[in-house]
């Protein structure tokens, strides 16, 4: 391959800004996919993806709407402004199909009309759960998928009781319907209430953090398709500062891949990868940037809420992504050599959980039982890439 032709190549293998689109560049998640394609197959089954940001839920949601051959798959993101009405008239007005009329007289002109299915909801005010059963009973030779991504976004009461009564009501009377639920929470109640009626026909699947494995799988064969050799090491250091996203591999990757290309080398090095670090924490969110620039910002320049924070991102958490004050303490004082004691680190731990020092942090119980942890999961990844860049 040509330089030109890999560098077109890397913004399809390695993509940290925008979900993957293709199949062929999306790896692991084989057991999320096998959950949803199982509701898929078995009749009355509908599906919730659910996760923390980043993990890379947008990106199966992706795949699944090429992979299947046998239904007519649609996907809708949802917005703030979206209602039940709404998107469902979105979801209809993607299905189109074409009629064709004769015309009269001796030589009779065949005319062809691109129709949709929302064009029958349009007219309608108010559109409840009964209505979309009723129209989809019109259409019951057809296997439907409809995907809805970013349903955190929707946060209406109304909306979301709706799509529980909707849910139920295909599982109850229609077999030739799935929904798909995808969004930002750490369990299913926060995405679509507490519905226990659900619990019988709504398969829960949770999209955890990538494993190592995972994480290899996707640096390994990205860089084989670009003639691109990497060692154990900085393999290991990519994965380790990566913290399971996806979008921090595909980041560090991306970068380190182009600077190589461009270089006219083959080989993925530690010098390269700091290069990357530097480009990829220049091109992160600028939330993240922004909230780590308030969080360490002293008008005195010291530099103890730095090290603090990068204390908390180097603690090692518990199952529910959670650190104690204890394990911040070992850690800020082994890395800045003092001897500083838990009252003080408690402060600053505290301070970190306000909107003046960017709401880094969440304060989790009280007293002894009290932990910490990052309210944007992604935070802890970048605060380890500002470690190393520093």
């Amino acid at each position: 391959m040509t330089k030109e032709e890999k560098l077109l190549l890397l913004n399809q293998v390695f993509s940290p800004t925008t979900p993957i689109k293709q199949k062929d560049f999306f790896i692991g998640r084989l057991s999320q996919l096998t959950k949803i394609m199982d509701a898929i197959n078995e009749e009355g089954q509908h599906a919730i993806l659910y996760g923390e940001r980043g993990v890379g839920k947008t990106s199966l949601a992706n795949i699944m709407v090429p992979l299947y051959t046998n239904l007519f798959p649609t996907k809708i993101t949802c917005t703030r402004d979206d209602n039940f009405k709404s998107l469902w008239l979105q979801a209809f007005n993607s299905i189109q199909f074409s009629t064709t009329t004769t015309g009269i007289g001796f030589n009779p002109q065949q005319k062809e009309t691109i129709v949709s299915l929302g064009q029958h909801f349009s007219r309608i005010d108010t559109v409840a759960p009964s209505d979309i059963v009723n129209f989809i009973r019109n259409f019951n030779t057809t296997k439907f998928l409809f995907i809805f991504d970013e349903f955190d976004n929707i946060t209406t009461k109304k909306t979301r009781a709706s799509f529980a009564d909707l849910i139920k009501s295909l599982s109850d009377n229609s077999d030739n319907v799935t929904i798909v639920l995808v969004g930002i929470s750490d369990n299913v109640e926060d995405l679509i209430g507490n519905h226990q009626s659900l619990e019988r026909c709504l398969k829960q699947v949770k999209m955890p953090r990538m494993t190592d494995e995972e994480s290899s799988e996707i640096i390994t064969n990205g860089l084989a398709k670009l003639d691109i050799l990497i060692s154990e090491k900085v393999k290991k250091n990519i994965i380790e500062f990566s913290s399971g996203f996806p979008h921090y591999v595909h980041l560090l990757c991306k970068y380190g891949a182009k600077e190589i290309i461009s270089n006219e080398k083959n080989e993925f090095n530690q010098a390269y990868l700091q290069i990357a670090i530097k480009i990829g924490i220049e091109n992160s969110n600028e939330q993240l940037r922004s909230s780590y620039q308030k969080a360490i910002t002293d008008t005195n320049g010291n530099s103890k809420w730095k090290s603090v924070l990068h204390a908390c991102a180097m603690s090692v958490s518990d199952q529910f992504d959670c650190f104690s004050v204890s394990q911040v303490l070992d850690k800020y004082n082994s890395m800045t050599g003092k001897k500083v004691k838990g009252g003080n680190i408690s402060y600053n731990l505290n301070q970190l959980c306000l909107s003046e020092r960017g709401d880094v942090l969440k304060k989790i119980g009280k007293g002894v039982n009290t932990r910490y942890r990052f309210i944007n999961p992604m935070m802890k990844a970048f605060v380890k890439l500002k470690i190393n860049c520093t």
